[in-house]
């Protein structure tokens, strides 16, 4: 058990240090957008998957509050997904776009199913490591057209469309 908080603790720890270090200063606010993006998704989607008991987390911080796993779901997660939406290719090939998205998802899956096999923070129940990387495949790309979508008029975002024109 011990372990277990001292993983969750170096979690926060990676989680601030990634969060300053690994997003720009000038991209700070896209990265804050995609960590709130992929916290209400990973919300949505995690809230049935506990429920129905798909997935558990024996060792939590609130455990008579709620039966998600808060730094996990909550807070490692979404800064993954704040650095990789913030560093992702926008052009380039199609081909070097998708690589840069497989591996992102396939080190955050090998990430869980590392915690999930050594510690009692997550436990699959009916779900294989390969529904765990089709998983996170969906919540980063679903999180990461959201994000897009939300950036897409340009226009809504330059300070000159607000000024006002004086003869």
């Amino acid at each position: 058990m011990l372990m277990e908080h001292l993983i969750l603790v170096a979690m926060w720890l990676f989680g601030f240090v990634g969060l300053i270090l690994f997003i720009p200063r000038k991209d700070r606010r896209k990265g804050f957008l995609a960590f709130l993006l992929f916290q209400g998704i990973i919300w949505l989607c995690d809230m049935p998957a506990f429920k129905f008991d798909l997935l558990r987390a024996p060792i939590r911080e609130l455990p008579k509050a709620t039966d998600l796993p808060l730094t996990i779901d909550y807070f490692f997660y979404p800064v993954l997904f704040a650095i990789f939406y913030v560093h992702r290719p926008v052009k380039g090939s199609l081909w070097s776009r998708f690589t840069y998205f497989l591996v992102w998802i396939s080190g955050s899956a090998l990430f869980d199913i590392v915690i999930e096999r050594y510690t009692d923070l997550i436990e699959y129940e009916f779900l294989k490591w390969y529904g765990m990387w089709i998983y996170m495949g969906f919540l980063f790309y679903v999180s990461k057209v959201c994000c897009n979508w939300f950036y897409k008029d340009k226009s809504l975002f330059h300070a000159e469309r607000w000024e006002t024109n004086e003869n």
